[in-house]
């Protein structure tokens, strides 16, 4: 079953038709088994509850995805790997207006602040190169579905965590092109956890960025937002 972010009302509704703004039950890696001792102190069963649900909720995402016209799961890695290459690109030639098309509210947001601070660290332009993808890649990790209003779950959309893994390189000049940061020769092995985000039965021409999930950070996204694993509201 889908997960619901309740604070809606009235109004709010019509930007939640944008994006929800909300990541459903954050990736944070596989999850292991309940412990005996979770079970002696009362909470196993709790947990073996939660881990029984996961794939149940993966399954509940792909079946909504049928009322997405041609959808298939291959076809949405094909588009996830264009996207991730895209507002890659996107990043390094700080071209915000046309991530807005590709990007939520929040996630622009995000990534304009990341920008500000390499500014300020004394970055003007960068390069980055994708040089290929591993084997697998891309990986959908976890679906899930978000309501904003969970007496309306017609207005509902559909979030899939994905998992790239690359070699890359990246290097950033200052204004006066000399090199502050990376090396264009040096291949970095790159693992990242993005989701991407679509109304159900919305108007909605693709596939956007909704967050791109810190795994060394739990719980939060890249930028340092911190992540409600309840509902999936930003807590900050």
């Amino acid at each position: 079953p889908p997960a619901f972010a309740s604070q809606a009302r009235g109004t709010q509704i019509r930007a939640f038709l944008k994006s929800p703004g909300v990541i459903a039950d954050p990736y944070r890696g596989p999850r292991p088994w309940p412990s005996l001792a979770s079970f002696l102190k009362g909470d196993g069963f709790k947990q073996l509850g939660r881990f029984l649900l996961r794939p149940v909720q993966d399954v509940w995402t792909l079946g909504q995805c049928q009322s997405i016209n041609g959808f298939t799961r291959g076809s949405f890695r094909e588009e996830a790997k264009n996207l991730y290459t895209e507002i890659n690109r996107m990043i390094a030639l700080n071209n915000h207006t046309a991530l807005r098309h590709v990007c939520s509210e929040r996630a622009l947001t995000e990534i304009k602040r990341e920008v500000k601070r390499r500014e300020k660290g004394g970055w003007d332009t960068a390069h980055w190169e994708l040089l290929d993808f591993d084997g697998g890649t891309p990986k959908v990790v976890q679906g899930r579905v978000v309501a904003p209003n969970e007496q309306d779950r017609s207005v509902s959309f559909i979030q899939f965590t994905v998992q790239f893994k690359s070699k890359q390189t990246w290097v950033a000049f200052d204004k006066k092109s000399l090199k502050v940061a990376g090396s264009p020769t040096e291949v970095l092995q790159v693992e990242d956890f993005w989701v991407f985000e679509r109304g159900v039965k919305v108007p909605n021409p693709r596939w956007r960025l909704a967050a791109r999930l810190s795994m060394r950070d739990e719980g939060r996204t890249i930028g340092g937002a911190l992540l409600d694993p309840a509902i999936g509201t930003p807590l900050g």
